[in-house]
């Protein structure tokens, strides 16, 4: 037990208080995804929509469909030509690279309401996106090729729990924090604290968002791999991916960076170390022209 999140003894545990499920439901009014976005979900599970019919529904929010065009015509991309449709977009980077770019740039959004003082949001963005970018390198490596969009978004929205509890229980989150200081992992202390962690926090938003299992689960078990029983595989890249971030984010002037990633989330993934050095080249080049997608502007944004 963790004495130091120990809770008053005249106060009941915050546990008994809320639980997850109250946490997200408190945000939910703050934490939206634009209505043609929510759309694009449910009619990408119809294996018959047409390229016509999912920019009919992206173009209804100009605003999102400017972000989508901004996005295709950036440097990241590095595509022949201005692209000036969203029907085009489709044609030059694929509908799964359009889906990722609307629920990227919409879930980013959605999060400015709900800044803290607990965070830097710069640096969150940072960490998630380079998770991210991680996360999909090896997914390309192994037999997740295919689905290396949707491990790119996992990995983007694994930490977003933590924004939702540092908003809701600012206090609580404190303590968490200097446990996390003082040697502690974050999940083991928010469990200790709360009942629950940020990871099943996250995944319960994204289950309100309506989005997918293949999307929730690796966020929901992005500590937890070896438990996942669903899209384990993306589990373990989200975890490896995670792991990789923390792994840029080192002071190279102190001891030799540490990769904290265990053997049994290699196996499970598919992937091998091996391609480590490569994948940690491929974020270093391209992180930052993903989070001017993803986020523009983040630091004068929040």
């Amino acid at each position: 037990m963790l004495a130091s999140l120990a809770l008053p003894a005249h106060a009941p545990a915050v546990s008994a208080l809320m639980s997850a499920e109250d946490v997200v439901a408190n945000v939910e009014d703050l934490l939206s995804l634009p209505d043609a976005a929510i759309r694009l979900n449910a009619v990408l599970t119809d294996p018959e929509t047409s390229a016509n019919e999912i920019a009919d529904i992206v173009s209804l929010d100009p605003a999102l469909a400017a972000r989508v065009l901004r996005a295709v015509n950036s440097a990241y991309f590095g595509l022949r030509g201005r692209v000036d449709t969203i029907t085009k977009a489709i044609t030059m980077i694929g509908t799964s690279e359009l889906h990722s770019l609307v629920l990227a740039t919409s879930s980013a959004l959605a999060f400015r309401n709900i800044a803290s003082k607990l965070i830097d949001m710069e640096s969150f963005w940072q960490h998630s996106v380079r998770a991210a970018l991680a996360a999909r390198g090896f997914a390309e490596s192994c037999s997740l090729r295919r689905h290396r969009e949707r491990v790119f978004l996992s990995a983007l929205m694994h930490d977003v729990g933590k924004l939702v509890l540092y908003h809701q229980l600012p206090e609580v989150s404190t303590r968490v924090l200097e446990a996390v200081k003082a040697g502690c992992a974050q999940d083991e202390a928010e469990h200790e604290a709360l009942g629950f962690t940020h990871a099943e926090v996250g995944a319960l938003l994204l289950e309100r968002w309506n989005l997918p299992a293949s999307l929730t689960m690796p966020v929901r078990f992005h500590h937890r791999y070896d438990e996942a029983t669903d899209f384990a595989k993306e589990a373990a890249l989200v975890h490896i991916g995670s792991q990789v971030s923390h792994l840029m984010e080192q002071e190279r002037s102190e001891a030799p960076p540490y990769l904290d990633v265990e053997p049994g989330a290699w196996s499970q993934s598919g992937c091998s170390p091996d391609d480590l050095e490569e994948v940690i080249v491929d974020v270093d080049m391209h992180w930052l022209q993903v989070i001017e997608i993803v986020a523009p502007g983040s630091m004068l944004i929040y």
